[in-house]
């Protein structure tokens, strides 16, 4: 038993130490050695991460064998070593050779696309793979790179049959679950080995000891995309792929769309939608689509453009205001800044998660999980972005999060972002900041957004920002204080969480977050950059767990709030009187767009917020669960958002379709 357990555990090694070539390669090939050179301080935490992917790989690979070397020792048979030994021959053969053969693919794919093999690694099989092939005959050195790998392989199998064939082990017998005579003390000394070398493999398909596995944000350990490429191995970057592939969303025909949502035609929607005012003509319904869903606007702005801050507030909850007392402390000033400036507080999110509330904001698609697309690596001409450029703008995604999350930080350049500015380049300009497990604190987060406002720029400035510390495992600054809430407020109808203990990291969460807030609205207004700049600030998704929506009003089940500061240049007293509106998270953007756009047209899903030339009456607010409006407008307000939805999803299946 112990014998074949230390062949395993040299046949892993072998695999360390292809790994570790191919990393070798990969530096040679693509990182430069001054960028190593001027990031020493983050050599450690790179090494050990890539010590954690390719463990990863080795104990995943060690399972199989692993399983039969026990199964094998139990039946205590002379026979079991020998075939245990021709087993591992040939299977490590043929692992060793398929890692190496993907890790060089994944050298290739990198040198093709600069990035690691993902979801478009799959276009081989679905479009024509024998052009592919005589393609990348014509491109690469593919005769020399043979040899390569050919060599390669025969000195692995040489090292493999090296290992099997060790005599010296071979005599070790007696500590063998097999063996006719152990004594009371080998086989305490087998059974610590085997309770060791079992920790060691569950540890290591897990990839960590913590409270969180191997992840994707792992792969990020700085601010150089570089350096964060040399830690993932092609394996991991594979079945990343390959989990990104069984996710895809499904484009659905038009006539089921059409079942779904209970029309007869395409025609009938668009009547619904734009009051009868657009037609398909000649057969042509991207065009009619394009002219219902797309908005444009002139030339008509009397005054200077102003900087534009989106703020996405984790879990930013509308009720919880309400349950501000004298000795309960929730709001911490934040009412002064509601009072002197727009509060929408009959508002949602469209989406009830973080990555599809940013999703939605961003680009406006009607599917989730996007950015684990293969359609990320396009820019589509509903992202944010575009019309802010067009209108001499740049553009920038802040958050205090590792932006590997959800391939914010490979998704977001291609939507034309022109820098994702994340926890690592955070911690490089402001080394004091702190962070837990999720992200850097807000605090930090927000003095870093003050000071990119404050910063002189040739060019407006737009940037959406994501906050934090609001979200599970609620870890805070240590020297954080917030004053103490009464025994009485836990106790409240209102929540359905009656351990206090969760109950309070979420209220905690939800009053550190108002706190850092108000201090940033505080210095904000103090700025220069409060004269020209447009804060939007709403939260991405409601408090979830903690509310018992049997008790309170449902209109509060998907509801966050809409705070808008405007610079004193932009200010209407007309404006005060319209925060009764109903909205969403779509209506910012239409909202934002006559002070921020000069001849450009973009996508617009909702209705401008400030608009006083229209009646309240025909807002309402769509999420994805619920439609709220006034009682007279709600059917209206659902048929709207059921023809919307279709237009959408029948333009995107077109415009793709285009595409290909």
């Amino acid at each position: 038993m112990y014998k074949n357990l230390t062949y395993l555990l040299k046949h892993s090694a072998v695999i360390l130490v292809i790994l570790f070539f191919i990393r070798i390669c990969f530096a040679i090939a693509f990182v430069p050695m001054g960028l190593i050179g001027s990031n020493l301080t983050v050599l450690p935490r790179l090494l050990f991460n890539v010590l954690r992917f390719d463990m990863q790989v080795v104990c995943y690979v060690l399972l199989l064998p692993t399983v039969l070397t026990f199964v094998f020792a139990a039946l205590r048979k002379p026979w079991t070593d020998r075939v245990l030994s021709r087993f591992r021959k040939v299977y490590y053969a043929i692992v060793n050779i398929l890692i190496l053969a993907l890790s060089g693919i994944d050298l290739g794919f990198f040198s093709n696309f600069n990035s690691h093999i993902n979801l478009t690694f799959f276009d081989f099989f679905n479009e024509g793979p024998m052009s592919l092939i005589q393609a990348i005959w014509e491109e690469y050195h593919c005769v020399y790179e043979g040899l390569a790998f050919l060599f390669l392989s025969l000195l692995i199998l040489y090292v493999i049959r090296r290992i099997e064939s060790d005599k010296v082990l071979a005599r070790q017998t007696n500590c063998s679950l097999g063996g006719r005579k152990t004594s009371r003390c080998q086989l305490i000394k087998l059974s610590v080995i085997i309770l060791l070398y079992i920790a060691f493999v569950v540890i290591g398909m897990r990839g960590s000891v913590w409270r969180f596995p191997l992840q994707i944000e792992d792969t990020f350990v700085s601010n150089q995309k570089l350096l964060n490429d040399l830690v993932p191995n092609a394996i991991y970057m594979l079945k990343k792929a390959c989990k990104e592939k069984a996710k895809a969303f499904k484009v659905e025909s038009t006539d089921d769309l059409l079942a779904q949502y209970k029309f007869k035609s395409l025609q009938e929607a668009l009547d619904v939608y734009t009051d009868g005012q657009i037609k398909i003509a000649k057969n042509d319904t991207l065009t009619a689509l394009q002219h219902a869903l797309f908005a444009e606007v002139g030339d008509s702005l009397k005054q200077p453009q102003p900087n534009v801050v989106i703020i996405y507030s984790e879990s930013w909850s509308n009720y919880l205001f309400n349950l501000q007392q004298k000795d309960a402390e929730m709001n911490f000033g934040l009412d002064r800044h509601f009072k002197e400036d727009l509060l929408f507080r009959n508002f949602q999110s469209v989406q009830n998660g973080t990555i599809n509330s940013l999703e939605n904001l961003f680009v406006s698609t009607p599917f989730p999980h996007f950015f684990t697309s293969s359609y990320r690596f396009n820019t589509l001409p509903t992202s944010i972005a575009l019309p802010f450029k067009a209108s001499n703008y740049t553009t920038m995604f802040m958050s205090g999060m590792d932006a590997a999350w959800e391939n914010c930080a490979e998704a977001l350049p291609h939507q034309q972002f022109d820098a994702v500015y994340d926890k690592f380049f955070l911690l490089k300009d402001y080394p004091h900041a702190t962070y837990n497990s999720i992200g850097v604190y807000d605090e930090y987060l927000f003095q870093a957004l003050l000071d990119k406002l404050n910063k002189p720029s040739k060019k407006r400035q737009m940037i959406t920002v994501m906050t934090t510390t609001n979200h599970p495992p609620f870890e805070f600054p240590k020297d954080m204080k917030l004053p103490p809430l009464p025994d009485s407020f836990y106790g409240k109808k209102c929540f359905a969480e009656h351990n206090r203990k969760v109950l309070d990291k979420y209220l905690t969460g939800f009053r550190y977050y108002n706190k850092a807030l108000n201090d940033f609205l505080n210095r904000f207004k103090a700025s220069a950059a409060a004269k020209n700049t447009i804060l939007v600030i709403t939260g991405d998704h409601n408090v979830r767990v903690i509310l018992n929506h049997d008790v309170i009003d449902k209109r509060y089940e998907h509801s966050v709030p809409l705070y808008v500061y405007l610079p004193p240049y932009l200010r209407k007293e007309a404006y005060n009187k319209l925060t009764n509106r109903w909205g969403s998270h779509d209506d910012i953007l239409a909202t934002l767009a006559p002070f921020a756009f000069r001849n450009t047209k973009y996508f617009k899903m909702g209705k401008n917020l400030l608009d006083t030339s229209v009646s309240d009456s025909t807002y309402y607010s769509a999420n994805v669960d619920q439609i709220e409006a006034i009682p007279s407008y709600q059917k209206k307000a659902e048929r709207l958002t059921a023809a919307r939805n279709l237009l959408r999803q029948v333009y995107f299946g077109l415009y793709w379709r285009t595409q290909q």
